[in-house]
């Protein structure tokens, strides 16, 4: 088994971007499993990408990638370096993405079997967190004990700038998930100011869950 929570709780790290991150993730697993098994920007058929790959016996793990953070400032005592961390916001595309990553991974593993992974990691409580009132993507969410699939998500409304970005079609997932955040830790040389807590959430795709559909 590729253990992605235990190579992502081994970084210790803050991350300027999702590059960082994604590279990073890739060279923890390349010291798990070999670095000859491990392929950044995997690409499992033409037109598809994948932010990691993990060669296992005959297949390869797909792993997609998501870092979302909230503004701080980060100041990392090792590297004596000082560095930003924006508000990326647009919650509402960002959970869809997301679940799209979950799809994409569930048709890469129905094509090829075992499983993957669907990752994010993030500083900004409104992806863990319970609503307090609706939004248009309230099927999208991915809260805290959030039960999600196995059916077609939709948005609650449409708006002109879906269609315009190509995000207006529903994501048809065939898992049943369970969204259980997880506490990041970093070391305790960095120091974080506001919005200092980082969450993680690891959903791992299934053959027995994830067929053609």
């Amino acid at each position: 088994m590729v253990d992605v929570e235990w190579a992502l709780s081994q970084l210790g790290q803050v991350f300027h971007s999702e590059d960082h991150l994604k590279l990073a993730l890739g060279a923890e697993l390349a010291q798990m499993y070999g670095n000859e098994r491990v392929r950044l920007e995997w690409n499992p058929e033409p037109g598809v990408r994948v932010d990691i790959g993990v060669r296992r016996g005959d297949v390869t793990i797909p792993i997609e990638l998501k870092y979302k953070t909230k503004q701080a400032t980060v100041k990392d005592a090792v590297f004596e370096e000082t560095f930003q961390l924006k508000t990326q916001g647009a919650h509402d595309r960002a959970h869809y993405r997301f679940l799209r990553d979950i799809n994409r991974v569930e048709q890469i593993v129905a094509n090829q079997g075992r499983y993957g992974y669907a990752v994010l990691l993030t500083n900004d409580s409104n992806y863990w967190t319970s609503p307090a009132s609706q939004a248009l993507y309230d099927e999208f969410r991915i809260h805290e004990g959030r039960e999600f699939g196995e059916g077609k998500l939709n948005w609650r409304e449409q708006r002109d700038w879906m269609s315009k970005s190509g995000e207006e079609a529903p994501i048809n997932l065939v898992g049943q998930y369970v969204a259980e955040w997880t506490d990041y830790e970093y070391r305790e040389d960095i120091s974080v100011s506001s919005n200092s807590e980082f969450q993680s959430l690891v959903l791992r795709v299934d053959t027995q869950v994830a067929v053609d559909k």
